[in-house]
């Protein structure tokens, strides 16, 4: 199970290298800690070994490296830049992070963590040791930790930035879905795949001499008077029942000019785009409407121009500038407040919903969620 962003308040991150952990003799365990310094970003590069924090640049013992797609650096190099302090349990070779109220527990050799509110998830990679050096998941630990995180795909570094008194999620998809998912509704169960097009994905984003930067892709044909295509994805690891201001903003990437004609209406005007949060998960379902049966999204979403009381227009899509050819980016915002349910979770949704009947293709990158507990 992916790791979800976690509360904040500063980056807390951890280290120790595997020959303290498994050499440490004295009954009970071993603490480390740093003193205050100034919140200056902490930055690795995957095969050198070179980093910075707020001391300037220095040497790693080993060198950050990635393994099927996940970012892992060393912990002490993430302690001593990040301020953190650590608590050592050399029996169970347990690692405990602890910072500003928020603690992160795990242990060598397992991909198992658990956090101030949350338990029994899994990392996405082992804690793990390299030539005498323990490495962890880099984005994971620091997500839970309420740390910002910045991959740069074309230099592989990752910097990671302390937050501030807000949970941030960040995904930018150039290593992975991060847990995003989607899917289709608004057409008939028993629809023809073949005259629909359908298709969600993880692709390059169509952009000139693109080789590296990757979105959601979503593309189906409308044939039905409408088609409802969206992404979403699980928050968790927030503080249960609570009210919290949300903000989401991201990028479209679309490649329809505005004041065309179509059927049904323009291709870029009659798409609306929508977005909100919810705190149960969207999911469609099979609806009896007039005799037929149809896929309806469990998400008061409104429909085609109309909003709804969970989601609301963000946009559409039309490309910024008409006179280009091809896929232009469109930068897009919403907010709302919102209660988490019991287990501390929330959903953000991001959809397209289409009037217009024909061919809609779209790419969503750079999302960037903001949680800030209300007062």
């Amino acid at each position: 199970m992916k790791l979800k962003k976690l509360l904040n308040k500063n980056i807390m991150v951890a280290s120790l290298t595997t020959a303290v952990l498994l050499s440490a003799v004295a009954p009970g365990a071993v603490s480390y800690g740093a003193a205050g310094a100034a919140n200056t970003p902490l930055q690795f590069q995957i095969g050198s070994k070179k980093a910075t924090d707020y001391r300037g640049e220095y040497t790693l013992a080993v060198a950050p490296y990635i393994l099927n797609g996940v970012t892992m650096v060393p912990v002490r190099a993430l302690a001593e830049g990040l301020q953190a302090s650590i608590h050592l349990d050399s029996a169970t070779k347990k690692i405990t992070l602890a910072k500003d109220g928020l603690t992160v527990t795990v242990t060598l050799n397992s991909d198992a963590v658990i956090g101030t509110y949350i338990k029994n998830v899994k990392l996405p990679a082992k804690v793990t040791a390299v030539k005498g050096t323990t490495f962890v998941p880099a984005k994971s630990v620091a997500q839970l930790l309420g740390a910002a995180t910045l991959w740069n795909a074309k230099e592989k570094k990752i910097t990671l930035q302390a937050g501030e008194s807000a949970q941030l999620f960040q995904f930018n998809f150039d290593q992975g879905e991060d847990g995003w998912k989607g899917d289709f509704a608004d057409l008939p169960v028993d629809y023809d795949p073949a005259i629909y097009e359908l298709k969600y994905a993880r692709e390059l984003l169509p952009t000139t001499a693109n080789k590296t930067n990757f979105g959601l892709k979503l593309n189906g044909m409308n044939r039905s008077d409408d088609l409802f295509m969206y992404v979403t994805k699980k928050l968790e690891g927030l503080k249960p029942n609570t009210t919290y201001e949300a903000s989401l903003s991201f990028k479209l990437y679309t490649d329809q000019s505005g004041g065309m004609m179509g059927v049904g209406g323009a291709p870029g005007e009659a798409v609306s785009i929508k977005a909100g949060f919810v705190s149960k998960e969207p999911a469609k379902s099979q609806v009896n409407e007039g005799g037929h049966l149809y896929y309806k999204v469990n998400v008061d979403k409104g429909n085609q121009s109309t909003e709804g009381a969970d989601m609301k227009i963000v946009g559409n899509m039309v490309q910024p500038n008409s006179d280009l050819t091809g896929f232009q980016p469109v930068a897009m915002e919403y907010s709302a407040v919102l209660k988490t349910n019991e287990k501390g979770e929330l959903y953000v949704i991001i959809g397209s919903d289409s009037g217009y009947e024909g061919l809609t293709t779209l790419y969503l990158d750079n999302m960037n969620v903001k949680l800030l507990p209300k007062q």
